[in-house]
């Protein structure tokens, strides 16, 4: 009878290697420590390379968000100024022909804005009292101010104007502008009250017709 050895192997009649002494570093206690990451995440290469990819699309939708809030300068170019045409024609609809006996003159100037290419628009009124007289065309880059429809001067000089008025919409009135010069803000003008009298000068009065007669 034999005595065994508890270091070999009875089955196989080999001797068990000699077990490998451990790795610094590589102790038990090492075997279980955490992944700096946590459990079930990407080795430290492709931690990497999905950040970039994430900040790739951050940018992009960064960049996506910045051009919807660009207020920069359009593809097309803008009026250099802005059109009175809509005031004016509010104005026209419900404040300087009211009643149904000024239909025909109110259509008569709502034709002649559509038919005008200027972009700015001026009512001449006789006086304060905002009694309609003509319609003007105005072009401010080189001042001129041209008569479409009604009574008045063909032309308005700058020495020519009286008192100007602005147009509420809300309100649907005019409203006198304390200025003593005409711009692209004003909606209406009165002219001085002489000019007036002397168109009247060369018309006979009807008491004096009167006395003719």
């Amino acid at each position: 009878m034999c005595d065994c050895d508890p270091d070999s192997d009875s089955g196989l009649g080999r001797a068990t290697p000699p077990r490998r002494a451990p790795s610094p570093g590589m102790g038990p206690s090492s075997r279980h420590l955490p992944s700096p990451s946590g459990p079930g995440s990407l080795p430290p290469g492709l931690i990497t390379k999905r950040r970039g990819f994430d900040d790739g699309s951050s940018d992009i939708s960064s960049t996506a968000s910045s051009m919807m809030d660009y207020n920069g300068p359009k593809l097309y170019k803008q009026p250099a100024t802005k059109s009175n045409r809509g005031i004016i024609l509010n104005a026209v609809e419900y404040c300087v022909f009211p009643g149904a006996v000024n239909r025909d003159a109110k259509q008569k100037v709502l034709e002649k804005i559509a038919r005008s290419e200027a972009k700015h628009f001026l009512v001449l009124f006789r006086d304060a009292g905002c009694q309609f007289r003509a319609l003007y065309g105005y072009w401010p880059e080189n001042e001129q101010i041209i008569k479409l429809y009604g009574t008045g001067p063909s032309q308005v000089d700058d020495v020519m104007f009286d008192k100007f008025f602005k147009y509420n919409s809300g309100g649907k009135c005019f409203a006198q502008v304390h200025t003593k010069h005409l711009t692209v803000t004003i909606d209406a003008f009165t002219i001085h009250n002489s000019l007036w009298q002397g168109k009247k000068a060369n018309l006979p009065s009807k008491k004096d017709m009167a006395l003719v007669i």
